[in-house]
Parts: C-alpha cells; sequence; structure tokens
C-alpha cells in the first residue's frame, strides 16, 4: 500500500486577519452562535483536507499572472454564503499557503447599491 504524503498548512496573516474580521463577524451577525460554531468547524474541515489532497482546486485563473499556482476550493454554506479558499502549494517543501478567504456572495445587498 503507497503511504499518502501530508502537506503542511499555513494560513497567511493577511487570510487569518480576513477571516476574523470579515467571515467570523459575518457568521456571528447572521447565524445563531451554534449555527455560526458549525459552519467555521467546516470551513476548518475544508482547509484541512488539503494537507492530503493539495491539487484538489480549482485553478484561479484571475491570480494566472503570479507565479505560483494559486488554486480555490469553494465553501458553499448558503445561498448568499460562498467562500473560496485561496490557496498555492510548495510541492518542494510540502506545504500549502491558505492565502485568502475570499467572501464571494456575503452581502448581496452591497451588490445591489453598486448597479
Amino acid at each position: 500500500m503507497v503511504e499518502q504524503q501530508h502537506y503542511e498548512i499555513e494560513i497567511t496573516h493577511p487570510a487569518r486577519k480576513r477571516y476574523r474580521e470579515e467571515i467570523l463577524n459575518y457568521l456571528l451577525d447572521n447565524f445563531s452562535f451554534e449555527r455560526a460554531l458549525k459552519i467555521n468547524d467546516n470551513i476548518t474541515e475544508l482547509v484541512a483536507t488539503l494537507s492530503t489532497i493539495p491539487e484538489r482546486g480549482t485553478l484561479e485563473q484571475q491570480l494566472e499572472n503570479y507565479h505560483q499556482k494559486f488554486r480555490f476550493i469553494l465553501h458553499k454554506e448558503t445561498r448568499n454564503l460562498e467562500i473560496k479558499i485561496i490557496y498555492y502549494v510548495n510541492q518542494s517543501i510540502k506545504k500549502v499557503y491558505v492565502t485568502d478567504f475570499f467572501p464571494v456572495l456575503m452581502y448581496p445587498e452591497k451588490l445591489k447599491r453598486r448597479n
């Protein structure tokens, strides 16, 4: 049996900051405390899957001009809560860098005001 490789996961400071300031605040403002914790756990579990399957995400076309090949996995919790978890893989040191938690549809009322 072939042993599965494990990659270390590092969440960058800007990604942690956005998660704390935008994602967690949104969860706590729009869901019960228990539901917000469950959603947080779901996101954490999704990120953890990158330790064994780092290439599972889709290449992020909007970041294709960078040296790293950025990928994303999408966490969809509700109609208005989709989060792109953006990351890249450093194969030489077996490490995944999560660089952003991008809220795709979190504030639909803001989209309406822009039009």
